[in-house]
């Protein structure tokens, strides 16, 4: 509502905009949305296996995954509190749990800002990418040099903790892609600065539950009033089939469990 406001859309347009959605494009979207999650449960279980736990990959993606939705608890950290009520019954340390939460977001954030800045010097000062680059390379070092210090060193693996970068950088790309499908942008590099500053914005809003509004708002603001009721319709489709897919993640996840008996 503060967008279609700040933006000037009126609601005929905006439910004309929604209107206009392919039905396959919504499909491919959640498709890609998917994916992405799998690439981050993929990561987690790494950057856990990086910190010596030794329960098995696919448990760990399915706790992941059978947490998702308790990030939209006020506060913004019930995934990762979930994550370590269900990891506890593993023999899995709290402390444990709190260091890959933390390590998983500074990770995604440092990406998404990358990303973010490595486009607007793009947009503003082609030859500055070079430094973005260099400084989200830093950062990287940074966060895993950090990760190492805090946890065991007898226990901390770099291959894993690369992995687990990896994957969350992946993740990415599925990501932005489905944000692409839906929008359609007339100018792509653009609207990528934008979605990936509205996803940093959405994730720093810890009070509010999964950043819900917050991202969509800097999003379709920063994209300007040309295509608002297009970008809004395309970010509010997008928070919807986000939700759809964590909801199969999660039903996918307790699944999982259930049929290996970690559940109980």
């Amino acid at each position: 509502m503060f967008a279609a406001r700040y933006l000037g859309v009126q609601g005929p347009q905006f439910l004309k905009a929604i209107a206009a959605i392919d039905p396959a494009r919504l499909l491919l979207a959640f498709v890609l949305f998917a994916l992405s999650l799998v690439f981050n449960a993929a990561a987690f279980a790494s950057a856990n296996r990086a910190f010596g736990v030794g329960v098995i990959g696919p448990r760990l993606s399915a706790v992941w995954l059978a947490t998702l939705l308790a990030k939209y608890v006020p506060v913004g950290i019930g995934h990762v509190l979930g994550r370590g009520l269900m990891l506890s019954g593993f023999g899995v340390s709290s402390r444990t749990t709190m260091i890959v939460g933390v390590l998983e977001q500074g990770f995604s954030l440092s990406i998404c800002a990358a990303i973010a800045l490595a486009a607007s010097a793009l947009i503003y000062r082609p030859d500055g990418a070079l430094w973005v680059g260099a400084a989200a390379l830093l950062t990287v070092v940074v966060l895993i040099a950090a990760a190492v210090l805090t946890g065991k060193r007898s226990t901390v693996k770099v291959v894993p903790l690369a992995a687990s970068l990896l994957g969350y950088a992946l993740a990415m790309l599925p990501y932005a892609g489905a944000y692409l499908v839906l929008v359609e942008p007339a100018d792509t590099l653009a609207f990528v600065q934008a979605l990936f500053a509205g996803t940093v914005a959405g994730v720093l809003a810890i009070l509010v539950p999964g950043g819900l509004g917050v991202r969509e708002s800097v999003i379709a603001s920063m994209s300007g009033a040309v295509q608002a009721s297009t970008v809004l319709a395309g970010v509010v489709a997008a928070r919807a089939l986000i939700l759809a897919s964590e909801c199969a993640g999660t039903l996918a996840g307790h699944a999982w469990l259930r049929r290996s008996g970690a559940g109980r």
